[in-house]
């Protein structure tokens, strides 16, 4: 047990020390205070590593042990120190607790190139505080450097001219410009000023908002915001061709972000301001800003800002603003802004703005503004606020507002003011200009009637008349006792469809036309052909606003077949005359005969 208790002692031990450790500053970032008045350099640097708590390591022969130097510095880093010491002609590195001089070698020069080193700090012209996460940037070159955490930097450049222009950017703070004329490495302090916040508050009376029509659309962020260089320069930055392996390994470096190409060639990814004519992406395409003319990524496109001309994914495109482009998806086109062109994909297409053009998916298409065009889904179409076009869908479509044009399911249509024609297997419009087609169709300020019925056969029928005037649909049963109302004797009943249209004479006066057939039933049900047809032309009075009496006659046709002996019996209190008789093949009858309805009409 002691022994295990002496184990976790220096295990822990262990543990604290090495936390403590990666605690510690860098030795060139350790601050120290020294006074050396004339002072030879390699006693100069045993005092300041004692001081730093580190050790140098160093060839002597690489410096002169006689030369004296003179110091008085306060709170001062090792590496302003060394660098007032060997004025540039030394290198540092650090390795554990040794730091490592190296003499510098001068500048390379290649056709008339000088290749330099500019390095240094950034601090704050108030504060003298150290900046981290500031831009130091070379525009001519697309180099860049973003200060570590104690403010320091290092940028290589090739010197091509008689000056090298050097920016310097931060967040809330002003951009400065250095120019470096000598053609030799450099170690600088810079002092960039803050932006003083202005202190005088404005106000305004504002109208009332109507929290209730006020919708809140979440902001949508790109990747890579939070980058120092994105976050830092205000800058635009232009480059003829980019040419990237991932977001900030290629070309353009750690600035991509910063700048607008002409061409961008990206092989598993690209980040860049923006694009003004081609974009390649083996992978993915990422720009912050606009891209123009043609954008092609093997799995996705985002973009930041408005898109122009013909953009094509394997699996999907994202656009934050307005896009006016054929857009090309393997599986979801989604754009936040408004849209105009083409949009085809093989899942789904998506608009939180204004739709202008034509929707293709194979699964659904949503846009959440006022839109014009064509929608044709393999599921579904949603519209969210007036739409002109048409949309087709294999299962539904819901225009939530007022459309001009048609609306074509296979199961349901559902529109707000519907100026056009509704197909499908049930229909629903608030108010609907054309005519629904379909089983059963619903205009909320159109035709609706309960119907109480009475006709040669039965006595008792019920219908539900449903649609506009120009046309309706009629969903109805019928029941004939014959001992009792159970099912189970030879009671007759019978349950159809139809359909229908009424015209207006006058204002109290209307015309009908229907067309129906009902199975006809006795007992339980009969399981075989027993189908009454009806044509029926009569006349609506209109005695009060949701009340009216109907009466007309019908030419009426009943199908069976000739094998069947188990048929009820039709007419019991009256027979009608039979106008035609006759088998239709060889086992199908029709009986036709004329007959009459009186009925009493709701709503």
């Amino acid at each position: 047990m002691k022994r295990l208790y002496t184990i976790l002692f220096y295990l822990g031990a262990f543990v604290l020390t090495t936390a403590a450790q990666k605690k510690e500053s860098p030795l060139l970032e350790r601050t120290i205070t020294i006074q050396a008045p004339d002072e030879k350099i390699p006693s100069l640097l045993n005092r300041i590593g004692q001081l730093g708590g580190f050790s140098f390591s160093y060839n002597s022969a690489i410096m002169d042990p006689n030369r004296s130097v003179s110091l008085d510095v306060s709170n001062q880093t090792v590496r302003n120190i060394l660098n007032e010491i060997f004025q540039g002609t030394m290198n540092y590195k650090e390795k554990g607790n040794y730091l490592i001089l190296t003499k510098a070698p001068a500048p390379p020069v290649k056709n008339n190139i000088v290749v330099v080193i500019i390095n240094g700090y950034v601090e704050d012209r108030n504060t003298g505080e150290k900046i981290p996460q500031a831009s130091v940037y070379e525009k001519n070159s697309v180099t860049s450097a973003v200060t570590d955490e104690y403010g320091y930097f290092k940028l290589k450049l090739e010197k091509k001219t008689d000056s090298i222009s050097i920016s310097i950017s931060k967040k809330n703070y002003r951009d400065t410009l250095v120019s470096i004329t000598a053609p030799s490495n450099q170690y600088l302090t810079i002092s960039i000023h803050p932006i003083e916040q202005d202190s005088i508050q404005i106000t305004a009376q504002t109208a009332p908002v109507d929290t209730a029509v006020v919708t809140k659309k979440e902001d949508f962020v790109m990747p890579y915001e939070s980058e120092p260089n994105v976050q830092n320069i205000r800058d635009t930055l232009y480059e003829l061709v980019q040419v990237s392996f991932l977001p900030f390994l290629g070309t353009n470096g750690r600035l991509s972000g910063n700048v607008i190409n002409e061409y961008s060639i990206n092989f598993l990814g690209g980040y860049s301001l923006g694009t003004k004519q081609i974009e390649l992406g083996f992978f993915f395409n990422m720009d912050r800003g606009d891209v123009s003319w043609l954008q092609i990524a093997g799995f996705g496109n985002v973009v930041g800002g408005k898109v122009y001309g013909v953009q094509a994914a394997g699996f999907f495109n994202l656009n934050r603003k307005e896009t006016e482009a054929v857009q090309l998806a393997g599986f979801a086109n989604t754009n936040l802004g408004d849209t105009r062109g083409v949009q085809l994909a093989g899942f789904a297409n998506t608009n939180l703005g204004k739709m202008y053009g034509v929707q293709v998916a194979g699964f659904s298409n949503f846009t959440n503004g006022p839109s014009h065009g064509v929608q044709v889904a393999g599921v579904s179409n949603v519209q969210i606020g007036d739409y002109t076009g048409s949309q087709f869908a294999g299962l539904t479509n819901i225009a939530t507002e007022k459309i001009s044009g048609s609306q074509i399911a296979g199961l349901f249509n559902y529109g707000g003011a519907v100026h056009g024609t509704q197909i499908g297997l049930i229909n629903y419009a608030d108010t609907l200009g054309g005519v629904p087609i379909g089983l059963f169709s619903i205009v909320n300020k159109g035709y609706h009637k309960i119907e109480f019925s009475a006709d040669e056969i039965f006595y008792a029928n019920l219908a539900f008349r449903t649609g506009v005037r120009k046309f309706h649909t009629q969903l109805m049963a019928g029941f004939k006792p014959e001992q009792s109302l159970a099912p189970s004797d030879t009671s007759v009943w019978t349950f159809g469809y139809g359909i229908g249209t009424t015209r207006k004479f006058t204002k109290w006066w209307y015309l009908d036309l229907d067309l129906s057939s009902q199975h006809v039933n006795k007992g339980s049900f009969t399981d075989a052909l027993s189908l009454l047809n009806k044509a029926y032309v009569g006349f609506d009075f209109q005695v009060a606003k949701k009340f009216s009496i109907a009466t007309g006659i019908t030419l009426n046709g009943y199908m069976t077949r000739t094998t069947f002996d188990d048929y009820p019996i039709l007419f019991t209190d009256y027979n009608p005359k039979i106008i035609s008789d006759q088998n239709l093949n060889h086992d199908i009858n029709l009986k036709m005969w004329w007959g009459a309805k009186v009925a009493l009409r709701f709503l």
